[in-house]
């Protein structure tokens, strides 16, 4: 009897979530969604990503695990829903920066103001949709925002102002629902706004599990569980399956709400639990298993609530692959590969005629080419030049907008961000994107060129010059100046480099080359590139030895100090710029592959003969922490 056929464990895992999307299919997928592009607004000093909701939608739809129809954007609450849990003097006081800087625990400019509300707001519309959607259709909702639990009916904190699942039940109840409502919060912070908003109201009954106690806990319909902090996974789990079934038997709700904040995380920067990525999704499978066998006809809706840094989208979105389509192994992409795959996605709907400006016969012998632009003595007037000889203006500017970029910046207050192309210069070209119509306000400048120079018999796109700053942001102790900077970054640096990366594979070339003029940006460079020079790679690696421990602020200043010293010289040793490529073609991949023993050997030749020291801060070991934040 000849023995089963095991295939790889890669294709086994393939198949599997291949099964689950076609069975899902066939019964109908249960989860529909409710985003806005409008969620990706941002100010200076916010704590949590702008692009959480977008990356989980992107991810899920790349999967294979949702479509166009399955999403909804909703419009912005108005200000009759709100009045319905909120007071009026508390609304007016929304409008006043120092308002929300004591919401927020942070300064907020009052050109931030009605992004601020706008984006609060605007979520809240989600949630209003998402359980309309969910309480006609009985699938699951989520609402890629919202869970803002900590606003109360005359005032709020913890970055909520507005309480968006109150607001939502407050006008069902308004259209005629009258059934018992449940609201399930796993956010590491109480729920108290939620508490606040129900306590006299027995149909709604709030169950909050958290690390302490935000306010007052006595409420008719409610259960506050406070787990201390240093939680794990089992402990977090237990205490799931003690309260959840039991309050579901009790309270038989018609209308059930998950407060899916995935703050508990690990890693999350502002969070003092431990929950493993699987106990995350344990905790999200086993919630909803309670639902269906205890309220299987309750209609549910889930909002996002609490998460912080830039990775925390990955648990919602495992937890929602599992819901749509059964996948208990999905992983999803890093940030960077899903921008490029949003972007490759975008760049396969953008035609050459768009880009190039000109209408072009791709089946003929007019690929765009004019005589103007051969030989532009030809013309009346010369041609003007293409960026980097191909795109139009236009073009450029038309991809700049469906890539998102331009909106990006948008979100963070400069409402008419103005492309301008100068080609003036017959080998370089130059993208300026000011803030502002008058120009006055530079956010990005970058200039390009075709090079052959660098490495022999390959096309590259070499970056001489790349600057994106926010003039309207601030320096902070968490984000202070750094060499050559004159404002702070502006946080877009992945979606500029995936826009360059897409330049070459658009013009076929076969990678991209840069040489970082300081060490912070060698850093953020060396996350994609690679040093063409062995030596470089080497002393690059050293420096990083020498650094580690230190945050890039803290390396950047030891370096502007003096403090590494090469001991082999005796002398002082800083940053030395040097060329980095990331290599695209699949020719110059091979080229790079066949040099890379003799590379590596070299590279650990010129690692040996150095030794490079990071010595003490004048002052002692503290130094750092006591000097004064930069203006």
């Amino acid at each position: 009897m000849r023995s089963p056929i095991r295939l790889p464990r890669t294709l086994r895992r393939r198949l599997h979530r291949q099964v689950h999307r076609i069975r899902a299919g066939l019964r109908g997928w249960p989860l529909r969604l409710v985003y806005s592009p409008a969620y990706g607004s941002e100010w200076d000093g916010m704590p949590f990503d702008p692009l959480r909701g977008e990356r989980i939608l992107t991810a899920l739809a790349a999967a294979g695990l949702t479509r166009r129809e399955l999403v909804r954007e909703p419009p912005s609450a108005t200000f009759k829903a709100l009045r319905r849990v909120h007071g009026d003097d508390y609304l007016d006081r929304l409008g006043e920066a120092d308002s929300l800087t004591r919401i927020f625990g942070a300064k907020v400019d009052a050109a931030a103001v009605d992004r601020i509300l706008e984006l609060q707001r605007t979520m809240t519309g989600g949630t209003i949709l998402a359980t309309e959607w969910a309480l006609r259709s009985r699938h699951i909702v989520a609402n890629l925002g919202g869970g803002l639990h900590h606003a109360g009916p005359e005032g709020g904190t913890g970055f909520c102002a507005i309480n968006d699942v109150a607001v939502a039940i407050a006008d069902q109840r308004f259209r005629g629902f009258r059934g018992k409502v449940l609201i399930i919060d796993l956010d590491l912070h109480d729920g108290n706004g939620t508490r606040e908003c129900f306590a006299a109201d027995p149909s709604v009954y709030t169950l909050s599990i958290h690390n302490q106690h935000w306010g007052p806990v006595e409420a008719q319909a409610s259960r506050s569980v406070d787990l201390g902090h240093d939680v794990g996974d089992e402990e977090y789990l237990a205490a799931i399956v003690e309260h959840v079934p039991e309050i579901l038997r009790e309270h038989a709700p018609q209308l059930v709400y998950i407060v899916a904040g995935t703050d508990p995380a690990e890693e999350d920067p502002l969070g003092d639990w431990s929950i493993s990525a699987a106990g995350m999704l344990r905790r999200d499978r086993t919630v909803h298993d309670y639902l269906d066998q205890l309220a299987p006809a309750a209609a549910r809706v889930i909002v996002l609530a609490g998460g912080y840094g830039l990775g925390t989208w990955k648990h919602s979105a495992r937890a929602l692959a599992l819901l749509q389509g059964g996948v208990r192994d999905y992983e999803p992409p890093g940030n960077a590969e899903l921008t490029m795959m949003r972007y490759r996605h975008l760049a396969k709907v953008m035609t050459l005629s768009e880009l190039t400006g000109e209408e072009l016969d791709l089946d003929g012998d007019n690929w765009g080419i004019t005589p103007e632009d051969v030989l532009p003595g030809l013309g009346h007037e010369p041609a003007p030049r293409r960026f980097l000889g191909f795109y139009a203006p236009s073009g450029l500017e038309l991809a700049l907008e469906r890539y998102g970029l331009l909106d990006r910046l948008r979100a963070k207050g400069y409402a008419r961000p103005t492309p301008v192309f100068d080609t003036s210069d017959r080998e370089t070209h130059t993208m300026r994107i000011f803030g502002d119509a008058e120009r006055q306000q530079l956010l990005i400048e970058v200039r390009l060129r075709r090079d052959r120079r660098t490495i022999a018999g390959f096309e590259l796109l070499f970056v001489e010059w790349l600057l994106l700053q926010h003039p309207a942001g601030r320096f902070t102790r968490k984000k202070p100046r750094l060499p050559g900077q004159e404002h702070p970054g502006l946080g877009l640096f992945f979606e500029v480099v995936g826009l360059l990366i897409l330049i070459c594979e658009r013009l076929k070339l076969d990678g991209l080359a840069v040489v970082p003029s300081q060490y912070h940006l060698a850093v953020h460079w060396h996350r994609r590139l690679r040093f063409v020079d062995p030596g470089a790679a080497a002393r690059f690696g050293a420096l990083q030895q020498a650094l580690a421990g230190l945050d890039l602020g803290e390396a950047s200043q030891a370096l502007a100090d003096q403090r590494l010293w090469d001991e082999n010289a005796d002398e002082p040793s800083g940053y030395q710029a040097a060329p980095m490529i990331l290599p695209h073609s699949a020719e110059l991949r091979r080229h790079l592959a066949a040099k890379a023993p003799e590379f590596r050997r070299l590279q650990e030749k010129a690692a040996a003969a150095l030794d490079l020291r990071l010595r003490p801060a004048p002052g002692g070991a503290h130094a750092d922490d006591e000097r004064e934040e930069p203006a």
